[in-house]
């Protein structure tokens, strides 16, 4: 796994680079069949309605071509690291499974492949 991090200042506190890499990490072990190439971008912004928050994106490319873009704002860095990876996780799983319904053979009916995900 490739990681990129960018961004604002907040980008080069130690702290939240940890962070971001160890969520890599995760994300990494959790999906050890996959190549996974991550970009995190994370900066402070101010919007009127919520006030500051920060912003964290993860641009994440997959095998075969494959791209997911996450977004995610919160009152801090923690969360909104936390909420983007989680979120990663999740799409993750839908990219992928939406992958395998689409290699499932021609032969095997969708009811088949439905008992699968209970699995």
């Amino acid at each position: 796994m490739s990681i990129k991090i960018g961004g604002d200042t907040l980008a080069l506190d130690a702290d939240i680079r940890r962070q971001i890499e160890s969520e890599a990490k995760k994300l990494e072990d959790r999906f050890t069949d996959e190549r996974i190439e991550t970009q995190a971008t994370i900066q402070e912004e101010f919007d009127r309605l919520h006030g500051h928050r920060v912003r964290c994106e993860l641009r994440i490319k997959l095998a075969q071509g494959r791209q997911l873009v996450v977004r995610d704002a919160s009152k801090t860095a923690v969360e909104a690291i936390t909420g983007v990876f989680g979120a990663a996780r999740r799409s993750v799983r839908r990219v992928r499974w939406q992958g395998v319904l689409e290699r499932t053979p021609a032969g095997q009916s969708g009811e088949h492949a439905t008992e699968m995900a209970g699995h």
